[in-house]
C-alpha cells in the first residue's frame, strides 16, 4: 500500500498542465495519484482519467478516481475514493473487484471507525490542519489521527493543510499515510515532494 497519495486540483496548478505538475510531483517521491476533478462533464472526465491512466501506468504509480466508480471502470484505474455522498463501499466493491483499492473520506473518529466494516482499504481523516481549501473548517488536530490510528484496523492517512512540517506530525501521530493537495500544487511540486518524502523515511521505517 502507498503511503503518499496527491490529490489532484487543476485550479492551483498555475503556469503549467496538470498532468505535467503531477509527472513533478511523482518525480519527487509521491506513490499514487487520487484524480479529483470536478466540474468537468463526463465525457471531458474520462478523457482526462485516461490520459492519467496512461501516463501513471507507466510509471507504474496507481490512479484512483474520485468518487466516480464508472469512470474507474472505464479506463481501468486501480481504485477509487469514497465519501458519504457517493456510491456506497458495499455496491461498489462487487463492481470493481476484490483487488480494486477502496478509499474513504471521514471527518470524525466515530465516521473513520465506522468505514473499517465497509471493505474499505483505507480511509482519510481530514481536516487535520488548517487549510486554505475549507477555511471554514475546523481541523481535528494530531491527537484526533492518532486516537484514529490507534483504533483503526486498515490504514489511515492524513489530509487537511499537510505539507512537509504536518506530514512529519502526522506520522508522528501515526497516520499509515499523507494525502496532499494545495501544498505540491502551489508550490515546485517535485521539491514539495521531495521534502514530504524525507520527513516520511525519517519517521517510517519499512
Amino acid at each position: 500500500m502507498f503511503r503518499f497519495l496527491a490529490v489532484t486540483n487543476r485550479f492551483l496548478c498555475k503556469g503549467k498542465p496538470l498532468i505535467r505538475a503531477v509527472e513533478e510531483a511523482i518525480a519527487g517521491g509521491v506513490e499514487a495519484v487520487l484524480l479529483r476533478e470536478q466540474g468537468l462533464d463526463d465525457r471531458v472526465l474520462y478523457v482526462v482519467a485516461r490520459q492519467f491512466k496512461r501516463v501513471l501506468e507507466g510509471r507504474g504509480i496507481p490512479l484512483l478516481i474520485s468518487q466516480r466508480v464508472d469512470i474507474a471502470m472505464a479506463v481501468g484505474a486501480q481504485g477509487v475514493h469514497l465519501d458519504g455522498s457517493s456510491l456506497p463501499v458495499e455496491v461498489a466493491r462487487p463492481l470493481l473487484g476484490p483487488d480494486a483499492t477502496i478509499g474513504f473520506s471521514a471527518h470524525s473518529v466515530e465516521e473513520a471507525i465506522e468505514a473499517q466494516g465497509k471493505s474499505v482499504d483505507y480511509v482519510t481523516l481530514s481536516p487535520i490542519f488548517p487549510t486554505r481549501s475549507k477555511p471554514l473548517a475546523r481541523p481535528l488536530g494530531v491527537n484526533c489521527l492518532r486516537e484514529v490510528a490507534e483504533r483503526s484496523r486498515v490504514p489511515v492517512f492524513a489530509l487537511g493543510g499537510i505539507g512537509p512540517l504536518e506530514a512529519r506530525q502526522a506520522f508522528e501521530a501515526g497516520a499509515y499515510g499523507v494525502a496532499v493537495m494545495s501544498a505540491l500544487w502551489k508550490g515546485d511540486p517535485r521539491e514539495v515532494a521531495e521534502e514530504i518524502t524525507r520527513e516520511m523515511k525519517e519517521i517510517v521505517r519499512p
